[in-house]
């Protein structure tokens, strides 16, 4: 029988590793810190500790390895330290890097290497029922829950009243005799399943859904300006995929199933407003019915476009897929690191730096506000991650440890630092490593077909890769990042201020006009782009590439601008049409009359305004179109 890996939880003093069909193993796990030898002497509360030899940012060093009873005495014991290292990683994926175990792997068959398809996954949605707008966690009752369990039929759970304790108990029902290994929804540890534990608390009922039969523990953690609330399962995986949409999917004003739906080319329904569903309910049940139906369909069709995307990341960084979803990208970069430099038996040290003052980021430029025709946009292929790996910009090669290397002082762009020259970085290593294997990756790619699952797995394997490899740089500079090293971080933007602005002057030496740069890209009018490509990464050593051809842009400020395509299609920066902190009825006048201006279509731009007008004062919209999400 296959024992497939795929979920730990840690508790205060153990570890519980899940494998598929609900195994579990118990691992006690000894929490560690690392010191140096003249620290020992401030020590206490420790089990044991011994002597260990291991590489600091390179140099190798003698060390004091201390472990504890529990992550309660281990923080005890750190107040009394200057500097412990290796007190940042949890104790969980210390494990993980110690033991070398591999999400989706079987540890009695390290060799075979399995997917989430061999799991068993349970899909949900649910719908709330209000008469007060919006539903109140506690007061409001569930009406309606829909499932799936993997490639079978949705099945709708309801009632025929407003008795939602028959729904509750069924839907436990459900995943007790399903055991699944996974579940799976869109915005449930914030919607559903608040609500589902609010009315079983308040009509007495248990909501037990762990392989033990427990309830679901809220925790949460603060990411991107918002809480990501997660709702552990004893023994389950479960898979908001909201928290993927809200790392990812920047670019979608609310991070919505239907927004994320719509991105991704996943067919869905017309959207019913939480505070439409106690009118749709009495309207038509068997219509509101059906649309939970289809909704649910919406969110596995998003959960098959992403996931692989996903298990691709967990096994490159090691990191259990239901923490994977609600990991940043800064956090899954520093779990590969962390695995890379444990290969290298080097230590994580914390270095105490931290960021006193902010450093200039990328090259942002505009020539002036207005509307340009014929636009050419090139933008440079991977430019942070080729800067470190070109100049050896790592952690530990810019400003580095004494006598750790031969250094070379360089002064970019006013930014000066030293830099190894004859040690290569962790990060020049790593990232050459990635582009290699994508590379690879990409060749496989060419010689299989696009309904072929080896080629889904490879796809989504190239597009982790890329991810990954671009959040290097940031990464660095990143204050809570283990690795931190705020020169490399401004040494690698320095150069690429250097390199765009080189690129400026080779376009203008051309007699072409450049009219705005952001960053890693630059745009400039002219009919035949593909023409200039050549002479230009002839003469420095990254590669542009023409990201697309535009017939009309319209420009307001700095990062903020919008473009027709050749296709059709019109690409938005900046514009309040494409934010989340705006009605609907805003949005859609902004975007008309972009729209409107960029397709030539000047003369209309009074007559969409006035019919937005109108329908405000007439009353002709509905109450949604007023509401800021």
């Amino acid at each position: 029988m296959r024992k497939i890996y795929f979920h730990i939880e840690d508790t205060e003093d153990q570890l519980e590793l899940w494998f598929s069909g609900g195994m579990s193993e118990r691992v006690r796990f000894r929490p560690y810190f690392y010191i140096l030898p003249e620290e020992e002497g401030n020590l206490s509360g420790f089990l044991e500790k011994e002597r260990v030899r291991k590489k600091v940012m390179g140099v190798e060093r003698d060390l004091v390895k201390v472990y504890f009873k529990d992550e309660r005495s281990m923080k005890r014991a750190m107040k009394g330290l200057k500097n412990p290292m290796e007190t940042s990683i949890p104790s969980w994926f210390k494990f993980i890097l110690d033991s070398g175990l591999i999400p989706f792997s079987d540890p009695d068959n390290p060799s075979e290497s399995y997917g989430i398809e061999d799991l068993k996954k349970l899909f949900f949605s649910g719908m709330i029922y209000s008469e007060d707008g919006f539903p109140v966690e506690g007061k409001s009752p569930i009406v309606a829950i829909s499932y799936s369990v993997d490639d079978g039929p949705i099945e709708v759970i309801s009632a025929s009243d407003l008795d939602d304790s028959v729904i509750i108990r069924e839907f436990v029902s459900v995943i007790s005799k399903e055991n699944p290994d996974v579940i799976v929804g869109y915005g449930q540890d914030a919607d559903e399943f608040k609500h589902l534990m609010a009315r079983s608390k308040n009509l007495g009922l248990r909501l037990s859904i762990g392989r033990d039969g427990s309830e679901p523990m809220e925790t949460g953690k603060f990411f991107r300006g918002t809480i990501i609330v997660e709702n552990r399962v004893r023994g389950r995986a479960n898979l908001d995929l909201f928290s993927v949409a809200w790392r990812d999917f920047p670019q979608l004003p609310e991070r919505t199933w239907y927004e994320l739906a719509d991105e991704l080319g996943v067919g869905r329904p017309e959207v019913m407003m939480k505070f439409r569903v106690a009118e749709a309910w009495k309207l038509n049940r068997d219509n509101a019915l059906d649309y939970m139906r289809k909704k649910l369909s919406t969110i596995i069709g998003i959960y098959s476009k992403i996931i692989d995307n996903q298990i691709a990341l967990s096994k490159m960084s090691l990191i259990p897929i239901h923490k994977l979803l609600r990991s940043s990208v800064g956090e899954i970069v520093e779990a590969i690191l962390l695995k890379e430099s444990r290969s290298r038996d080097w230590i994580a040290f914390s270095s105490p730096q931290r960021p006193e003052e902010s450093y200039e980021g990328g090259f942002v430029w505009i020539k002036s506000p207005g509307v340009y025709e014929g636009i050419c946009y090139l933008d440079f292929a991977s430019m942070y991650p080729s800067i470190m790996a070109l100049h050896n910009l790592s952690f530990e090669t810019v400003n580095p440890e004494e006598g750790f290397c031969e250094v070379e002082e360089v002064n970019v762009e006013g930014v000066r630092a030293k830099v190894c020259r004859d040690v290569e970085g962790l990060v020049p290593q790593l990232v050459r490593k990635l582009i290699e294997e994508r590379s690879k990756i990409k060749e496989s790619l060419a010689n299989l077909k696009q309904d072929d699952p080896e080629y889904k797995r490879l796809d989504a394997a190239q597009r982790a890769i890329k991810v990954v490899t671009n959040a290097i740089y940031g990464y660095m500079g990143w204050e809570s990042a283990t690795f931190m090293n705020i020169s490399a971080a401004r040494l690698t933007s320095a150069y690429g201020r250097l390199y765009i602005k080189k690129v400026r002057g080779m376009l203008e030496s051309k007699g072409l006009s450049v009219i705005y740069i952001d960053t890693d890209g630059i745009q400039f009018l002219g009919k035949e782009c593909e023409n200039v490509i050549d002479d230009i990464n002839s003469g420095i050593p990254l590669r542009l590439d023409l990201r697309y051809k535009a017939l009309r842009g319209i420009y307001l400020a700095k990062k903020k601008y919008a473009h027709l395509l050749e296709d059709g299609r019109i690409i938005a920066k900046g514009f309040e049409f494409v934010r989340r902190d705006y009605p609907k009825i805003v949005k859609e006048a902004q975007r008309e009359v972009v729209e409107a201006i960029l397709r030539g279509k000047e003369s209309e731009i009074e007559k969409i305004v006035n019919k937005f007008r109108d329908k405000i004062i007439k009353g002709d919209i509905n109450r949604e179109d007023l509401i800021i999400f």
